[in-house]
Formats: structure tokens, sequence, C-alpha cells
């Protein structure tokens, strides 16, 4: 143990040294041309559909050159990112791309996306549009792939009353450093079917994300991506119950790495299942056996900290567990920002149809109290491109995971570190 020292789905139509408390523990071996955003009823639904289900351009390194130096994955990478959808018969996939930058006239220009588009038509016409969130985002929709592939995969997944898009900032950064992310929207427990009350319990989540990839396979064959993708390279992330159905998906044998964050356990569990259920689950199931990183918050109001730790403990190494000091659940989605930014949820008590407990769940994470978004976003991508890299084989050694590297580019971010070889 060491301690560290104190110290500071889209429109069809578009698209650190750590307090003397803190310890690291190192053992073993995204669409609109408008890019302001403003707090949103649709952000405050959709977060809290995401909380209750839970509770059940800068240069740089590409994914072509390796490094035993640490780099910056903070920073946009070396590539534009192109945007498509894949038709997936009843249900839409969002794919981010590394673009090639001498033809991105040929694609259309994408600025943002609104989260509006989330919702059923019926719904989306009954909230003011002043209410619409706009989530500015850096991207070419249908713009052609770069030619230096072939590219790793990441494929993510969205958590219960989420949508795909929610994470299009963050698979934008993961695809301007040379990785092709898609992210399926699970029509069975995504914000519509939360909104309509058509939710479908199952794992169809985890078949979304296998059928992703055969789709991947067969564009890399004879499609969009003819030849640019190295399917040797593939890796499964996913946030709270998409955490849940990554970790599941990760079992496959073409999966190579396994993220989490702040993800359910990986186990079929009942609903209502007690404390005593889910050890007796893990003690019945053997993890996968990939590498694996969790990233969760600290103060985590819907998947709280001892239970993320739960299943660190019961994973397979190598592995690795971020804390992320003051983090809440929902760090991880591009929405948290504006949230923030506008004072939370708990100022529409009693003007919304929603009571105050969902409102706090909703805001989880995204308040002046907790962890500055813009570091967590920083952070997350820090964490995610990095250990894509090194369980790739992409960078030589570690460097861009260590411990000293992150608490001196982010002082004071990690409330743990820990990592198990």
């Amino acid at each position: 143990m060491q301690i560290l020292c104190s110290g500071p789905r889209l429109p069809s139509n578009g698209w650190l040294c750590l307090g003397p408390e803190r310890t690291v523990h190192e053992s073993g071996d995204s669409m609109r041309n408008s890019t302001r955003p403003s707090t949103s009823l649709l952000g405050v639904l959709a977060l809290c559909f995401m909380v209750i289900a839970g509770a059940a351009a800068c240069g740089g390194s590409s994914s072509k050159s390796s490094t035993s130096e640490p780099i910056d994955f903070s920073k946009p990478g070396p590539y534009s990112v192109g945007i498509t959808t894949f038709d997936m018969g009843d249900r839409i996939a969002y794919v981010f791309y590394p673009a090639d930058p001498a033809r991105l006239n040929e694609g259309t220009k994408v600025t943002s996306y609104s989260s509006g588009d989330a919702f059923p038509a019926a719904l989306r016409a009954a909230i003011p549009k002043e209410l619409v969130q706009e989530v500015p985002i850096d991207a070419t929709k249908d713009a052609p792939v770069a030619t230096d592939g072939p590219f790793p995969v990441l494929i993510h997944s969205h958590g219960f009353g989420g949508y795909p898009q929610y994470a299009s900032q963050h698979l934008i950064q993961v695809a301007s450093w040379g990785f092709v992310a898609a992210a399926p929207d699970h029509i069975e427990r995504d914000l519509a079917a939360n909104s309509l009350g058509k939710v479908v319990r199952g794992e169809q989540d985890v078949e979304d994300l296998r059928n992703v990839l055969k789709r991947l396979e067969k564009e890399n064959s004879s499609g969009i991506f003819k030849g640019a993708l190295n399917l040797d390279q593939v890796g499964a992330e996913g946030h709270s119950a998409g955490g849940g159905a990554a970790g599941k998906f990760a079992y496959d044998p073409a999966v190579k790495t396994f993220i989490g964050q702040a993800p359910v356990p990986p186990l079929s569990l009942a609903s209502g299942a007690t404390a005593a259920d889910r050890s007796a689950a893990y003690a019945a199931t053997p993890p996968p056996n990939k590498p694996t990183m969790i990233i969760a918050g600290e103060v985590d109001l819907t998947i709280p900290l001892a239970g993320v730790k739960q299943e660190f403990d019961w994973l397979a190494p190598p592995k690795r567990l971020a804390v992320l000091a003051k983090a809440g659940h929902n760090a991880f989605t591009d929405i948290c920002a504006p949230i923030r930014a506008q004072g939370g949820l708990m100022q529409y008590s009693g003007k919304l149809p929603a009571p105050d407990n969902l409102l706090k769940l909703g805001e989880d994470g995204c308040t002046n109290d907790n962890l500055d978004t813009a570091t967590g976003y920083a952070i997350i991508n820090q964490l995610t491109i990095a250990q894509l890299r090194f369980v790739f084989g992409i960078d030589k050694t570690d460097a861009s995971l260590s411990a000293d590297y992150l608490n001196s580019t982010y002082p004071g971010v990690l409330a743990e570190y820990t990592y198990v070889s």
C-alpha cells in the first residue's frame, strides 16, 4: 500500500496527490448546430430512469504508435471523428470512428445532439423547447473512415433508462485516439421504454452487444468499414446496468478486456435480490478471465462503492479499480455537466412530475459538491484509453496508468487506485 502526499438514440436524420486519508494500493505483480447546453426536463427524466435501474483537437500518438512514456489521453487524439448508424432491425446502433481527414467534406458536420431525440415523439412534443438539452460534440456524420487502420473496437452499453447518446462525448474521445466505438440502443430498457412503461427484463442487452459485433464483422468484410477494423482487439464497456451487460459480454472469446463504469454485477440475479443472494451468486460464478478495469464514484448513491468493491474483489486479475473522489453515479454521462452548471435538479422540486427522492438521485454526481465534471470526464477518458491501449499491446508499458502519473496530472481526484496483476 502506498499513501501519497496531500495536494490539490440519435435522430435518424442526423446526428494526483491524494489527501492523507486517501490511499493507493498497488498489489502484486452523440445533433444539432447549436452548442449551448441548457438544463433539461429530458435530462432530469433520463437520469432519474437511469438511477432507478441502477439501484435495482490536438495531436498525439494514435492507436498505431507504441510508447513507453505517459500520454495525456484527456486531450483530443490525432483523428477527426466520424459518426454513423447501423440499422439493426427494430433498433439502432451508433458508431464513432476515425475519419479520413481528406474527405470530411463528404459528410455532414455535427456540433451537438438533443436529449429530446431519445423520447417518443408524443412525449417529446409535450416538453417545453427551452428545457431541451443540447449536448456539444465535434464529429462528422457519414464521413469515410480513415485509411490507416485497422482500428481496435470498443462496444459500449448504456444504462437502464438511458440512451446511447449520453456517452457520445466519451466515445468521440475514444475514437479520436484510433478506436471504433459502437453503442446500441437497448430498447427493452431505454429511456423510451421507461417513458411508456414498456420495460422488458432479461438479457437482450447482452445479445445487442453480440449483434453489434457481428455487424461490425460484416462491415469489415464488405461494408463501410471494409478492412478498417482489428477484430482481434475488442473491448466491452458499460455504465451502470450497461456495466452488467458488458461484463456478461466479456465471457465471449472475442472480447479481450472489460471496463465497467459504476457497474452492476454481471450476475443473473432476480429482482429484489439480497446481499446474501449476491454473495452466493459471486461464489457460484467464475469471473471472466480477462483484464478488467472498474471506475467508480466515491459518493455514488445509486451503485454504492461497497458493492462495486465486492465485484472488483471477485474479478480475476489483472484488474484495476479507480475510485473518483466526490464522484457520483452520473459523472460518466454527457448531461451531468449542464445539470451541474444550472444548479442541479432539486431546484425543480414541486415543479416536475417526479418526487424529490428521484430528483436527488437524478443529480447524483452532478452538483457543486461533487467532482468537477470536466475533470471527471478527463480522467475517465484517460483511464479508458490507456487501459485499451495497454491491453491491446499498443503501448509497451502501462505508464499512462501509473499512480504517479495519474496523481501528478489529476491531483486529489483518485480516492483509491488499486492494481492487482
